[in-house]
């Protein structure tokens, strides 16, 4: 599926049955397999799917999204009109824009997300870590710009089962010392999962692209996912997306992953966006469980559930310290921050004390972007979620005190539209390419009422 003008597929992982043969018995069936003719390659990597489809079980990971965002330079056409000069900035059908390829691409800005996974039955859910899953939508999560999700389950059936792809066999070649069987092929309309969404609507689209199969073994080993028919409305020109696999233990048996994907998207506006999607410490889902507040998930442990607590009354101050820096060369949009409070939180009438000094507050970063136009600058965003009180956990609604910048080379202000309505958007000035926001960087919040649940579904 394509979003807002977002490439997105997900991979659907492939269970990988062990078996153990004589080493003796394992080269002559390799050799008998490497010289099956290309059809017979391609019908049992089909069975291989197919089968394996039917035994995935529920797993999750973690991905981490690294994105670019390109202009092209801008160009401009003089004519002589009569005796005047006109000046024409050259509009390019998507064609055009594609002949042109990377040349006079500028990078502008980048970002980096990072998510927890859950794939379910080829369907793909996500969440900030350490959070719990839930059917709200990724996309609410990460407010805008390209994102791989959904199901690329549904588009591996649409090329390997269905039967409404066509394909040709391209030749062998030999990549990290194995050899691959090149295939390409076409999904029409009529067969496609691919889902470009159109205002609140998707629409499908088809789409062709390559994959290379272990001509030893028939597994897929990379797939490229193409599409360049986008509706209009879009304002895309094309998406293509590239992804590698690799064998990874999960629970109790062996599966094929995906390992990194890549995806480039191609504007109307001549614009480019170029993303790798990296998976990491994936394990089998085993439902959901609590941890505490400073508690680090073990391996294989899922999400938790804080502790029912009643939130602060508004209209408090709270002045607080991060208690570990932020590092932009690892941080992401999706990371829980924790800063301590430096002055205890009084009740207005009774003087009585609500928020210790030294309390947790635990704040999550929802946009770690770098600016590369003048004024050079990243832009960290935070949002506090929750307080950490004589050992319960109570949810924290707070937004910060635009007048508290107490740095002068920091700027504060609202989060871009999109983004959670009470996260502020910290902007700090800068040259180099790393920045680090120190341990005991200040900030001062105000609490708030809760939202209306209404509003929080927005």
């Amino acid at each position: 599926m394509l979003c807002c003008a977002s490439g997105i597929l997900m991979l659907m992982a492939l269970v990988w049955p062990m078996r153990a043969f004589l080493s003796a018995a394992v080269g002559t069936a390799l050799l008998a397999q490497q010289t099956l003719p290309p059809t017979d390659r391609l019908a049992r990597a089909r069975d291989i799917l197919g089968e394996r489809a039917k035994h995935l079980p529920d797993y999750t990971c973690i991905q981490t999204v690294d994105r670019r965002y390109f202009k092209r330079l801008p160009r401009k056409v003089t004519i002589l009109d009569g005796d005047v000069v006109r000046s024409y900035q050259p509009i390019h059908s998507c064609e055009q824009i594609r002949s042109l390829g990377g040349h006079d691409l500028v990078l502008q800005s980048t970002d980096r997300l990072r998510l927890d996974i859950k794939v379910s039955q080829g369907f793909e859910i996500g969440s900030w870590p350490d959070s719990q899953f839930s059917a709200r939508s990724i996309f609410d999560l990460i407010a805008g710009g390209p994102y791989e999700t959904g199901m690329l389950g549904a588009l591996i059936s649409d090329i390997f089962v269905h039967g409404g792809a066509t394909h040709r066999y391209l030749g062998e070649e030999t990549g990290t010392g194995t050899q691959l069987s090149t295939f390409s092929y076409q999904v029409p309309l009529g067969s496609s999962h691919y889902q470009v969404k159109s205002g609140s609507n998707w629409v499908a689209t088809p789409f062709a692209g390559t994959f290379w199969l272990d001509s030893a073994t028939q597994d897929l080993k990379r797939l490229i996912v193409q599409a360049t028919e986008l509706p209009p409305q879009t304002k895309a020109c094309e998406a293509e997306t590239t992804v590698d696999y690799q064998k990874v233990h999960v629970g109790a048996g062996e599966f094929l992953l995906p390992r990194q994907s890549s995806m480039r998207l191609v504007m109307q506006d001549e614009s480019e966006t170029q993303s790798t999607v990296v998976y990491s410490a994936c394990r089998e889902y085993v439902g959901e469980s609590t941890i505490h507040f400073d508690q680090v998930p073990a391996a294989g442990e899922t999400k938790g559930a804080e502790v029912p607590a009643t939130p602060l009354q508004e209209g408090l101050s709270l002045s607080l310290a991060l208690t570990s820096p932020i590092d932009t060369d690892t941080a992401a949009a999706g990371e829980i921050v924790r800063a301590k409070v430096r002055k205890a939180v009084l009740a207005p009438q009774s003087k009585m004390v609500l928020v210790p000094a030294g309390a947790i507050v635990q704040g999550r970063i929802i946009q770690m972007q770098h600016w590369l136009n003048k004024p050079r600058h990243f832009t960290i965003s935070i949002v506090l979620e929750r307080l950490e009180t004589g050992g319960v956990l109570r949810p924290l609604y707070a937004k910060v005190d635009s007048y508290s910048d107490l740095y002068g080379s920091t700027t504060i202000s609202r989060t871009p539209i999109g983004l959670a309505p009470l996260g502020a958007a910290f902007l700090f000035k800068t040259d180099k390419n790393r920045y680090r926001v120190p341990a005991g960087y200040k900030s001062n919040w105000v609490t708030v009422a809760p939202a209306p649940a209404a509003e929080k579904k927005k």
